[in-house]
């Protein structure tokens, strides 16, 4: 972690003392340039500082309320209700999907992957994926008709 706070720095101090520059100019206005240089350093230092400890914001998908949504690794249901399902999965993550209508499943009911679990009720439906109480990932989809 020191190595990345020094690195940092020195890189704010060249960029700062260089900034009317043309080649840092180049360098971090335009596109490409930016990402090998970020890319160069990520492979010499890690993450860059600003990425650290960040969730990334997945981009929103797109499903049809025609087609149910199907389990996505095999599982046990743990908690249903009108608009929610939350399945305990066999390699130990727990999936809650909110926004749809869940098909007929009972507590504790063995769900392979493929197997449909619900239909979209609204226009968003929500996935939160977790293991050991810590949210692992989280994404939005939007349904279209």
């Amino acid at each position: 972690m020191q190595k990345k706070i020094i690195a940092s720095f020195c890189l704010f101090a060249v960029v700062y003392l260089n900034q009317h520059a043309s080649l840092t100019k180049t360098i971090f206005t335009n596109d490409f340039s930016f990402a090998s240089f970020a890319a160069a350093y990520e492979a010499r230092f890690g993450t860059l500082l600003p990425a650290m400890n960040r969730a990334s914001i997945v981009p929103a998908s797109f499903v049809s309320t025609n087609s149910p949504l199907a389990a996505e690794k095999d599982g046990v249901v743990i908690r249903i209700n009108n608009e929610n399902i939350s399945i305990q999965q066999d390699d130990g993550t727990e999936v809650e999907v909110s926004g749809l209508e869940p098909d007929s499943y009972r507590l504790f009911e063995r769900i392979k992957q493929g197997e449909p679990i619900g239909t979209p009720s609204g226009s968003i439906i929500e996935f939160v994926e977790r293991k050991n109480g810590q949210t692992i990932s989280s994404r939005k989809v939007n349904v279209h008709e």
